[in-house]
């Protein structure tokens, strides 16, 4: 185990322009050099927006600082050996180390890494048994932990937020002002969760019109926003408009019908005046609300990872046994 080992750069030490750098350099070709000169036996590269990192089975008397020397200019690069540089592929691949704490998309990128090495003929028989417990490991962790259960996106926690407070959801009017990225998240949570009638505005028409077919979805022009939240359950706002989109004096009077309905402003600045959550039938929140709903999230599985760390050092002891076994019989 002594011979494997991780060298490379992240988000916690490097930004994004430096990791960006850092991959113009091509540093594949470094470790595709030392592999035809047999300075090591394999290698997996994981790269992803978040990390560069190389997983290296090395030759017996290649050292770190050899490691380290390739790269002079490198003052962020961290390198791990042996059961140190397991733990941290185990770490890593069960979230603990991602901005969103075991979070999925990690799992399934190790997975193709380690897929993309074996095609292309750079692993070896260690990094693959290596691979293959982490992987193991990462799939155990998510099935017992149900990690992924606490939804962390702003979109996901929006719509946990909505159908908390929404009764019947999928039977309600839902009127969406703007198509940028987050409305658009929302919107194809909403058709996931069996929304069927939902209505979508936009400043520019037709960008709302391109959503018409992608999500099977009414279209309005943005003109006619004040009557069809008059007609909606649900409105939610997220557009770049610099003022009120949705006014106190346009809709203060005709809101106070008796029908209830519930804002959601994720616009910053915000989108719809604040004067209309004093109506007692109105139910009018912002993006305050949902980031407290987030920091509860973060807060679980932050106790999940606490929680089911010791699946981490169960593997680790299931690698070494394999280790020991394999020098015994070697």
């Amino acid at each position: 185990m002594d011979n494997f080992y991780v060298v490379g750069i992240d988000h916690k030490k490097v930004d994004m322009g430096g990791r960006e750098s850092f991959i113009k350099k091509n540093p594949t070709e470094i470790f595709d050099e030392l592999l035809k000169n047999k300075k090591i036996k394999g290698y997996v590269n994981l790269s992803t927006c978040l990390r560069i990192e190389y997983y290296l089975h090395v030759e017996e008397g290649f050292t770190e600082d050899e490691i380290v020397g390739l790269f002079p200019s490198q003052e962020e690069l961290f390198v791990k050996r042996g059961e140190n540089a397991l733990h941290y592929l185990f770490r890593v691949i069960c979230g603990f180390e991602s901005v969103i704490k075991g979070e999925d998309q990690i799992l399934a990128q190790v997975k193709k890494s380690h897929c993309d090495a074996v095609e292309v003929g750079t692993t070896s028989k260690v990094l693959n048994v290596i691979f293959n417990k982490a992987i193991e490991v990462g799939k155990k962790f998510r099935n017992e932990s149900q990690i992924a259960h606490n939804a962390l996106s702003l979109e996901a926690i929006s719509l946990k937020f909505i159908k908390n407070s929404v009764e019947n959801l999928e039977n309600k009017r839902v009127l969406i002002l703007g198509v940028g990225d987050l409305s658009q998240g929302i919107l194809y949570l909403l058709k996931k969760s069996n929304v069927k009638n939902i209505v979508v505005t936009n400043r520019s028409h037709h960008k709302a019109l391109v959503l018409k077919d992608s999500y099977d979805v009414d279209v309005i022009t943005f003109d006619q926003k004040v009557e069809m939240a008059l007609d909606s359950d649900v409105i939610i706002s997220a557009t770049s408009a610099p003022h009120f989109v949705l006014k106190s004096e346009e809709l203060m009077e005709r809101l106070s019908d008796g029908r209830k309905r519930f804002f959601l402003d994720l616009a910053v600045p915000r989108d719809i005046d604040e004067k209309l959550g004093e109506l007692p039938n109105i139910d009018l929140y912002n993006l305050d609300h949902i980031w407290e709903t987030y920091e509860k999230n973060v807060t679980k599985r932050e106790n999940r990872l606490k929680e089911y760390s010791h699946l981490i050092t169960e593997q680790i002891e299931n690698v070494k046994k394999w280790f020991e076994y394999r020098e015994r019989i070697a």
